[in-house]
């Protein structure tokens, strides 16, 4: 009898440890497989976007190699390469590269990432393996002739170390399941002695509890049958799955103020689930580092649709940037395809937002909200996020069928909380560019200053280069004194905003007016020749002339402004120098009967260099100044006068 006793306890102590084992080596086969795969998936984004064709710069695509940096220098990774196709290398006359292992050669072969882990002798750390494929479309043919649609043009390949970083909770974990293993012992020696019945009664409850630890119910308690020195066990026992309890739920209930989620998205064992979390919230905050370098909030609003094409397989989806009720940025996308959006297409998210009975899936009562709707061949999730007053977005999320849209509403917090990290970066984002426009905007009309046009004019240059025209206009409103004399400061000023206005509407958002000082303005046409730039000079002059209410005031005096104009690279091919010119012309039409436009011409140079010649002599001689006399039409003569005077 005491033999079978010993026979079952340390059968019950084998299970109860295969058990224990089992669930160690489940969660560090777990645990490491999720870190390959987060950086196998960080490789592929990475790979997708330095082999993307779309980044063309003079006619043809680059590869910045440089991105993949951001995973050589992770402090994990040995080894970071990347092989050719021995086609390509032949084309491209390089030396062909050999495949370094069986990963990398399957690769070519499979045309899909290929990843394996090994253990390292002598460690309980992993070397891992992956290789991701360079797939070959009939975008990459415009420059790689030698291969076909479908080859594997090369592969990015990683090698890194998976440190075994949970050991310290291993060898915890391990203290505290032998000690399950050796109370479980001892009561089932102490029973087995007094009672068999009792004895399959505590083991049955202890088998329970257990076998609900390892599923992730931690709430089962063992069964105390009172026999001797085993109830005491029993109490130890409940007491730290009590303990394990309590953490479970504490750290649950941590993450959840952090991080919001739905349980039935996640494993059903807690365990299992915060490592789930865990890796979520890893994703998140490497979300949050990216965003936080975007320096404009279209980087901002492409990541957030990632991130929903991550979590949803949608037929097609719309974004939409409204501020101040008008649409300042938006597409559709439907595949690979990215097209324009209309105002109707927002009219139509706009009017289901407005349904007085929505299916609300999601709000936060801080600006978020998500509704569902499901109108015959209608599916969709339609997403508004207020980031400010004036400013709101919108994504709309269209599904395949209704099956559908009902199963990724469980998904809308998991983006929700991408949502919520990235509204306040898009709010800093507006708020520099607030400050920096207050700091380049003139208080009074709005327009850009003098500070502005300094940083504007290399980036115009710059331009020049890639052959854009530019028509530079110099404006002056006519007798402004006069009016400031007459109407008072108030009334000037309103007359100068009533300017700003009328220019504002005769050009494109892309033009750039600046108060150059008083009333002179000066305004720079991106992408117009000269005729077009004195089209939009004479549209200006007579829409000023009709005008009559700004934001100030009714202005009802007769009032004009003249114009000078010039071009680059027509005239010149400095930003200045063309403002220069145009003030030339500004100064003619001025001097001619004012309320016109005069274009800059080789007559008004010679003309100015005669009138500092004249000044410049009367300076030097005062009694023969009246005696030097060019005629401005005659610049053959003005030239040799010049040589003269030398």
């Amino acid at each position: 009898m005491f033999f079978i006793r010993l026979k079952i306890i340390l059968l019950s102590i084998i299970i109860l440890s295969g058990f224990s084992f089992f669930l160690l080596y489940k969660l560090d086969s777990y645990v490491k497989n999720q870190a390959v795969s987060i950086l196998s998936s960080q490789l592929s984004s990475i790979t997708d976007f330095i082999f993307d064709t779309t980044h063309i710069v003079d006619n043809a695509p680059v590869h910045n190699l440089a991105l993949l940096d951001t995973i050589k220098n992770q402090s994990n990774m040995k080894d970071l390469w990347i092989s050719r196709n021995d086609k390509l290398s032949d084309e491209l006359g390089k030396q062909k590269t050999s495949l370094r292992d069986v990963i990398e050669r399957k690769t070519y072969v499979t045309r899909i990432e290929e990843h394996a882990l090994t253990k390292i002798d002598n460690t309980n750390n992993q070397d891992a393996r992956i290789s991701v494929p360079i797939n070959t479309n009939e975008s990459c043919l415009t420059c790689h002739t030698g291969l076909k649609v479908g080859d594997v043009a090369g592969s990015v390949n990683a090698r890194f170390t998976i440190n075994d970083s949970i050991m310290a909770i291993y060898d915890t974990m391990k203290v505290e399941l032998m000690g399950i293993i050796l109370i479980a012992s001892i009561i089932l020696m102490i029973v087995m002695m007094f009672s068999v019945n009792s004895f399959t009664k505590l083991v049955y409850s202890m088998k329970i509890a257990i076998q609900s630890a390892i599923e992730g119910n931690f709430s089962i308690r063992i069964k105390s049958q009172g026999i001797g020195i085993f109830s005491e066990a029993t109490k130890l026992a409940n007491k730290l799955l009590e303990v394990l309890d309590k953490s479970i739920t504490s750290i649950d209930k941590k993450i959840a103020t952090i991080f919001i989620y739905k349980k039935n998205l996640y494993s059903k064992n807690p365990l299992i689930r915060i490592t789930e979390l865990i890796a979520e919230l890893t994703n998140l905050f490497l979300f949050k580092n990216k965003i936080e370098t975007a320096r404009a909030n279209k980087e901002v609003y492409r990541e957030l649709q990632a991130v929903i094409s991550k979590y949803i397989k949608y037929r097609y989806m719309i974004f939409a940037e409204i501020i101040n009720n008008e649409i300042v940025s938006g597409y559709k996308l439907e595949g690979e395809t990215e097209m324009k959006i209309s105002t109707g297409d927002v009219r139509g998210i706009e009017k289901r937002l407005e349904n007085p009975n929505p299916n609300i899936l999601f709000n936060d009562e801080k600006g978020c909200l998500f509704i569902s709707t499901s109108i015959e061949q209608l599916n969709v999730i339609d997403l508004k996020i207020f980031i400010s007053q004036d400013i709101v977005l919108y994504y709309s999320i269209m599904m395949n069928s209704k099956k559908e849209l009902l199963e990724k509403e469980n998904s809308i917090s998991r983006i929700y909380n991408y949502i919520r990290e990235a509204r306040p970066i898009i709010k800093n984002i507006i708020l520099v560019k607030n400050i920096e426009e207050a700091s380049y905007s003139d208080p009074l009309t709005k327009a850009y200053n003098r500070l502005y046009l300094e940083k504007y004019a290399l980036s115009a240059e710059s331009k020049l280069q890639k052959h854009i025209n530019f028509g530079v206009l110099m404006l002056d409103i006519d007798h402004f004194k006069k009016v400031n004399d007459t109407y008072g400061h108030a009334v000037g000023d309103a007359g100068i905003v009533l300017l700003t206005e009328t220019v504002k509407k005769c050009i494109k958002p892309t033009d750039k007016l600046f108060r150059y000082g008083g009333e002179e303005f000066v305004v720079i046409l991106e992408g117009y020749d000269i005729d077009e730039t004195q089209r939009i000079a004479e549209k200006i002059r007579n829409m000023f002339a009709m005008a009559k209410r700004c934001s100030l005031m009714e202005l009802n005096f007769q009032k004009s402004v003249s114009i000078g104009m010039s071009a680059m690279p027509d005239f010149s091919r400095n930003v200045w120098e063309c403002i220069n010119q145009a003030d030339l012309a500004l100064y003619e039409a001025k001097e001619t009967g004012r309320n016109k436009v005069v274009k800059y011409s080789l007559k008004l140079k010679l003309k100015d260099e005669q009138k500092k010649a004249k000044e410049a002599q009367a300076m030097q001689n005062p009694t023969n100044s009246n005696e030097i006399d060019v005629e401005n039409d005659d610049e053959a003569a003005f030239l040799e006068s010049l040589k003269l005077n030398r």
